[in-house]
């Protein structure tokens, strides 16, 4: 097992969509151990593959130290309910967080690490941890669901030189 390199914003890569896993194999183990590896090294609760530079639709949760992290490969989200602003922060955009909506409840569509294809129900913190890894395979970032508010307020920040703008 190996921790990887996780790739932070604004590098271009992590806007790419990810496609859709067709082999289940050895490979795929590996890079599921890895990325369980990488995550278990952060304070972080989720790990999508496109942040380690994969682009494949694969996630990794972990919301509960005492359990196994879940895995979710090739996860759709067909249903979500019981919207709230959820405060966020990203292990791909170090020193930022800001209120998100973000579904409480939330139906998915999966297929785990033997490629048994699996539905389930998540709600709280889990539904939350789905919803922003999801985000991740489509190339879209939790700074990207912020309010209008709260984007003038990084521009400004960054303006006052209370946050460092992002590198090209």
């Amino acid at each position: 097992m190996a921790k990887l390199n996780i790739l932070e914003h604004p590098d271009p890569r992590l806007r790419e969509p990810s496609a859709p896993v067709e082999t289940f194999d050895q490979a795929l183990r590996t890079l599921l151990d890895d990325m369980i590896e990488t995550l278990r090294a952060t304070s972080a609760i989720g790990l999508a593959a496109p942040q380690v530079d994969v682009r494949r639709r694969i996630v990794v949760c972990r919301t509960d130290p005492a359990r196994e992290p879940r895995v979710f490969i090739n996860p759709e989200i067909t249903g979500s309910s019981r919207p709230a602003y959820i405060e966020e922060q990203c292990l791909s955009v170090p020193g930022e967080k800001g209120l998100v909506m973000r579904p409480t409840r939330v139906s998915v569509r999966a297929h785990d690490a033997e490629g048994v294809r699996f539905h389930d129900k998540l709600e709280d913190l889990d539904a939350v941890c789905l919803h922003h890894e999801v985000d991740h395979l489509d190339g879209t970032l939790f700074i990207d669901r912020f309010s209008l508010w709260q984007r003038l307020g990084r521009t400004a920040g960054r303006l006052l030189g209370r946050r460092p703008a992002p590198s090209p």
